[in-house]
C-alpha cells in the first residue's frame, strides 16, 4: 500500500500543480492567495463533520476510537481556542483579512463540491474506500501545509510565528494520515478490498488537489467577467 501511495503522490507533485507552483515561484498575487485561503476557511471548519458520519458506520470500538482521536485533535482536545478552525482564523487575521469577512464563513462552491464528493463516498462506497480517501487527504494536506508555510515566509507575507495553523499541520496530519491508513492496511492483501482502497486513495488525492484549482478558477471568473 505504501508503494501505491508513493507512486500516486509522485505522479501528482505539488511542484507541477498550477496553484502551488505559482505560489512557490512567487507569481501568485497576495490578493489571489488571500481570496483562496479565506474561502478555504469553511473547509477547515467543516472537515470533522463527515468524520463523525464515517465513525458512525464503523462496527469496531477500536476503529471508532482511532477515528475519535483524530476528531478530538481537530477540536483542540477540548480547548476551543486551539481548534483547527480557530487557529486558521488567527492565521487569516494575520494575513490582514477582515474579521467580518471571516465570520461570514460562506461556503464557496469549490468547498461545497469538495464535501459533496466526500459525503457521497462515505454514503455510497465501501467503508475502506472512504477511510483511504480521508487518509490521503490528511497526507497531502501535511505536504500542502509545508509548501504554503514556506512560500508565505519566502514571499514576505508573514513570518514563521504567525503560521501556527500550518506549522501544526505539517506534522500532525502525517500522524492523522497514518491513523486512517492503519485502519485499512491489513485489508490490502485482499483483492476486492485492495481495489476499494485504491479507489479511495485516487479520489482523495484528486479532490484535495482540485479544490485549490477550483478556488483559483472562481477568482479569475469573478475578476474577469
Amino acid at each position: 500500500m505504501n508503494s501505491f501511495i508513493k507512486e500516486l503522490k509522485d505522479k501528482t507533485p505539488l511542484a507541477s500543480h498550477k496553484y502551488f507552483s505559482s505560489l512557490m515561484n512567487g507569481s501568485m498575487s497576495l490578493e489571489l492567495f488571500k481570496y483562496s485561503q479565506l474561502n478555504f476557511y469553511s473547509a477547515v471548519c467543516y472537515f470533522t463533520r463527515p468524520m463523525f458520519l464515517l465513525c458512525s458506520k464503523m462496527d469496531s470500538y477500536t476503529d471508532r476510537l482511532t477515528l475519535l482521536e483524530n476528531i478530538m485533535d481537530e477540536h483542540g482536545n477540548g480547548d476551543i481556542s486551539n481548534t483547527h478552525g480557530e487557529t486558521f482564523k488567527k492565521y487569516l487575521l494575520s494575513l490582514g483579512i477582515n474579521d467580518r469577512k471571516i465570520s461570514e464563513k460562506i461556503s464557496h462552491p469549490a468547498v461545497a463540491n469538495f464535501y459533496s464528493i466526500i459525503e457521497k463516498t462515505i454514503n455510497d462506497s465501501k467503508i475502506e474506500t472512504a477511510i483511504a480517501m480521508f487518509g490521503i487527504i490528511e497526507d497531502r494536506y501535511s505536504e500542502i501545509s509545508s509548501s504554503i508555510a514556506l512560500s508565505i515566509v519566502k514571499n514576505g507575507w508573514l513570518n514563521t510565528s504567525q503560521l501556527v495553523h500550518y506549522k501544526n499541520h505539517q506534522e500532525l496530519d502525517i500522524y492523522h494520515a497514518e491513523l486512517f491508513y492503519k485502519l485499512v492496511r491489513n485489508k490490502w492483501k485482499e483483492e476486492e478490498s485492495r481495489l476499494n482502497i485504491k479507489k479511495g486513495l485516487k479520489e482523495g488525492n484528486k479532490v484535495i488537489l482540485d479544490i485549490y484549482l477550483d478556488l483559483v478558477k472562481s477568482y479569475n471568473l469573478s475578476n474577469n467577467p
